[in-house]
């Protein structure tokens, strides 16, 4: 179901920013209740995948059903309680609870990582649904506590045909997302859910 992912051998900051982001993530688990689930995902191992330095951490988490993290998660910077206005869609429609903020220095002296910034994301249900239902093909991709990464069939399709695959418009920031990325991505073609290739030629004939 799932692809595992190897990084290009002959690229040395992806490997050593993946290390740092590794030990972030084990750390941020080791802090947080006994049954928390997180994964690293987003644009990092997607950038890393490709041969690129990233330029933020984004951890999707979930917690145990009633434990308290409010003392652990306050010496953070919290961003918004629903994630709407920033992309990813709000908690109705995708599951996530609440978005912190800090600064790579603060937890790592890693020159790889310096001036990034890692957003922890809480989700409400199992983060790896989350993330296998993101609405962009090319955002399917994660890595877990032991520096894994994988990738679904959509991201899997997608890179391997350098194509952009629209899945679903549910949360309603697709446009906004791509406009965030396509700059990076210019060998990449963008498929849309509901492009019909007949009717498209027809109006450049």
């Amino acid at each position: 179901m799932f692809t595992e992912i190897k990084l290009p051998n002959k690229e040395l900051l992806p490997k050593a920013q993946k290390a740092v982001s590794k030990n972030l993530l084990n750390r941020f688990l080791n802090e947080m209740p006994e049954g928390t689930i997180a994964y690293v995902a987003g644009g990092a191992p997607r950038d890393w995948h490709h041969g690129w330095g990233c330029r933020d951490l984004d951890i999707f988490y979930k917690t145990p059903d009633h434990a308290d993290v409010d003392d652990i998660l306050s010496k953070y910077t919290l961003i918004k309680e629903k994630y709407g206005s920033y992309g990813y869609g709000i908690d109705n429609s995708q599951g996530l609870m609440s978005v912190h903020e800090y600064e790579v220095k603060d937890y790592s002296r890693s020159r790889s990582m310096s001036h990034k910034k890692v957003q922890l994301i809480r989700t409400a249900y199992d983060p790896l649904e989350v993330i296998t239902n993101f609405p962009i093909s090319l955002s399917r991709i994660w890595m877990d506590k032991e520096g894994i990464i994988k990738c679904d069939l959509m991201y899997k399709i997608g890179y391997n045909n350098s194509t952009i695959y629209e899945i679903h418009d549910e949360q309603g920031w697709n446009y906004v997302y791509l406009n965030k990325i396509l700059g990076r991505f210019d060998k990449y073609v963008f498929m849309p859910k509901y492009w019909d290739r007949k009717t498209e030629e027809e109006k450049l004939a």
